[in-house]
């Protein structure tokens, strides 16, 4: 019910951020803006999709769960041509198969995993919504197309989600940021993972950890706990 927020929230421009440009250039993170089209998923009201446009990306399909974010978004942007917005669950796209070049997520999956109370021990229902939406990803990335995903999860959280054959991607990532840092993940369709990131991506079908056993406290009145105390 994140979109509730939107719907309900102010219809100003706050919480637009530039993720893009502090990102951008420090590596090759994303496919060259010849290569196009781009959709930022969960785009909500960040000025990311616009920045993309900037950079040379003059094809940009955003999508977002909340019709009242896309109206805002739309009407804002309604001069630029080649920006497009659409009202979609990214769990379930409406895009035709091998249709991107680039899809770009800033803390949208960050947003399915907000109750989770355990990061460790994901639940079932979290670790199938994140499965619902990559599985999606990957269904509309052209071959050497690009998934990018900007998460604060750090790595030994999140890459055994993305590690999974099944997506037909490689893995790689990076920190950014000084003080308080966030993650860039960069998934290539059509290459393959590295053997450590596979056996990452294992973890997830193996079952927890049995709890340790209880330790049980010696009573401090007892004559044999104070007969221990070595001084």
């Amino acid at each position: 019910q994140c979109h509730s927020c939107w719907d309900k929230g102010p219809r100003g421009n706050e919480g637009a951020t530039r993720t893009v440009p502090a990102v951008a250039p420090r590596g090759a993170l994303l496919a060259p803006p010849e290569r196009r089209p781009c959709r930022p998923a969960g785009c909500g009201t960040s000025a990311l999709s616009h920045d993309l446009h900037a950079l040379g990306y003059t094809d940009v399909t955003s999508i977002d769960f909340s019709p009242v974010c896309i109206a805002a978004m739309r009407a804002r942007h309604a001069r630029c041509a080649g920006l497009r917005w659409a009202v979609m669950d990214m769990r379930a796209l409406r895009f035709p198969d091998a249709s991107f070049d680039v899809v770009l997520e800033k803390g949208a999956l960050d947003s399915l995993l907000t109750e989770e109370r355990d990061p460790w021990r994901v639940s079932a229902q979290g670790a199938a919504a994140l499965r619902q939406v990559l599985t999606e990803v990957s269904r509309v990335l052209r071959p050497g197309g690009r998934f990018v995903s900007i998460s604060f999860a750090q790595p030994h959280f999140r890459k055994p989600h993305y590690a999974q054959d099944a997506f037909g991607w490689s893995l790689r990532h990076a920190p950014y940021g000084d003080a308080f840092h966030y993650f860039v993940y960069v998934m290539r369709k059509g290459e393959r993972l590295a053997s450590p990131d596979r056996a990452l991506g294992r973890r997830l079908h193996q079952p927890p950890p049995a709890p340790d056993a209880p330790r049980l406290l010696l009573d401090p009145d007892d004559e044999d706990f104070l007969l221990a105390i070595e001084l």
